[in-house]
């Protein structure tokens, strides 16, 4: 069994197997060792083994002298938007493994500054880790924890300050009808209670945040694979829109009236459609993005820049540039006025917002987006030689081919573009790829993938 995967997306496992309660109490340890005791905040997703995995982090924090403040099943983003905005909070954990299957789980480490680790931070508790010694702690000579207590008004806060913010002031949903699939995850209350907020009535399907015990009961990511029960109740119960999180929150994407999905790629899209005439600015994303949000960025004069994956990357670019708006093509949108994670209230308010004044359909909107052709897959192997990849470019592209290095290996041309990396979240090769059409975007996949099996 191969070790947890512990990157700046955080600590990743299998529960039972290489995520233990030894090397969960090691982490958090070593993250009390880098920013110091105080008051941590601990929120989790509904996977079975997030109740356990919390009761083993508030104890370590108790015992290390921290106060600890639990904010129970509750968004990822909303964890992140309480360390940023409530006075006293050294830092917090998310109890999630995101999209993974049930039975990963793991911890995402919240600094200060309400954002998650950056790389050169993640790469000291690395370095803490390694050479941790079982039963001896980084922080010695406590008196024991301060004490642990119960917030019930996070998500509230939360969604008040996305619903005060300027950007959102006079957007009014009475009268929409919104199909709320929140995978029976952390967003299975909050996404009901946002659309709510804007006046418009959530029909929820998913949306049972109890523990869950088997399975999720669709695939855990956004993708309209992933996405049928909600088109058909958008399309049976007439509704005007369909909204789709995944486990911890901080993913979204949508469904047209016609109980159309528009895709994961399409969120950063609506975003940028929203924000940027109301705020100029720039735009961030990862290398991995659709090249639609270029368009959508070059229709306000403003630039898009990108990042490494990782969403602590895209954060640094924001903060380095004060660009307006950033996010993924995984359906993350990061509105640094709000909040400095992914934050899929933030995206729903955006769409919500782009209906508000009832004069076109999420259908016209999906008219308005550029028309790519992107393929996301994975390749199941633990790692490739970049170098040999990169030698075999001009066998596999013809032309002028632009190379980036800067995560794995991007290629790109006249009218497409390829991105090979090493996931931060599995022992796998995600490979992504886009072009104005279906064939050609076929066709890249179908040659890196075998170039990559055959350097291995």
């Amino acid at each position: 069994m191969p070790e947890p995967i512990f990157s700046v997306s955080g600590l990743r496992g299998i529960v039972g197997k290489n995520l233990s309660p030894e090397i969960i109490r090691q982490v958090i340890t070593v993250f009390i060792g880098f920013l110091g005791k105080g008051r941590y905040v601990i929120g989790r997703d509904t996977r079975p083994s997030g109740r356990e995995m919390d009761f083993i982090v508030s104890s370590t924090l108790q015992e290390l002298g921290c106060e600890v403040i639990e904010l129970g099943i509750c968004p990822t983003p909303t964890v992140v938007h309480f360390v940023r905005n409530e006075g006293g909070v050294r830092g917090g954990v998310v109890i999630t493994a995101s999209h993974n299957p049930l039975a990963w789980n793991g911890l995402k480490l919240v600094h200060p500054e309400g954002r998650f680790l950056f790389a050169e931070e993640v790469a000291q508790l690395q370095k803490e880790l390694r050479g941790f010694k079982p039963g001896v702690s980084v922080v010695h000579n406590q008196k024991g924890g301060i004490g642990c207590f119960i917030e019930n008004e996070a998500v509230a806060r939360h969604i008040t300050a996305i619903r005060k913010n300027g950007l959102f002031a006079g957007v009014n949903c009475s009268g929409l009808r919104v199909g709320v699939d929140a995978v029976n995850g952390a967003m299975s209350q909050a996404g009901c209670e946002l659309v709510r907020a804007f006046g418009a009535e959530p029909v929820p399907i998913f949306c049972e945040p109890e523990p869950l015990q088997t399975e999720f009961p669709r695939g855990p990511e956004p993708t309209p694979s992933n996405l049928t029960q909600l088109s058909q109740l958008v399309r049976q119960e007439k509704l005007d829109l369909g909204f789709a999180f995944d486990p911890d929150g901080d993913r979204f994407s949508c469904v047209d009236e016609q109980g159309k999905a528009l895709g994961e790629e399409a969120t950063i899209c609506l975003a940028g459609l929203y924000i940027l005439p109301r705020l100029r600015g720039d735009v961030v994303v990862n290398l991995s993005t659709s090249r639609a949000i270029e368009d959508i960025a070059a229709r306000f004069g403003v630039r898009v820049h990108r990042t490494k994956v990782g969403e602590a990357n895209v954060v640094r670019k924001l903060l380095e540039t004060g660009a307006a708006l950033g996010g993924e093509g995984n359906g993350g949108v990061i509105l640094p006025a709000i909040n400095l994670t992914r934050d899929g209230l933030v995206a729903a308010a955006t769409v919500l917002g782009l209906l508000s004044a009832g004069k076109r359909s999420l259908a016209e909107l999906r008219q308005e987006l550029p028309d790519y052709y992107l393929i996301k897959e994975v390749v199941p192997v633990p790692g490739f030689d970049i170098n040999r990849l990169v030698e075999q470019a001009g066998v596999i592209f013809s032309g002028e081919v632009e190379i980036d290095q800067s995560d794995g290996v991007r290629f790109s041309g006249e009218g497409w573009w390829v991105h090979i990396r090493q996931s931060n979240t599995e022992p796998v090769i995600r490979l992504v790829a886009e072009s104005s059409s279906r064939q050609a975007a076929e066709e890249i996949v179908s040659k890196v993938r075998a170039i990559i099996k055959g350097v291995n």
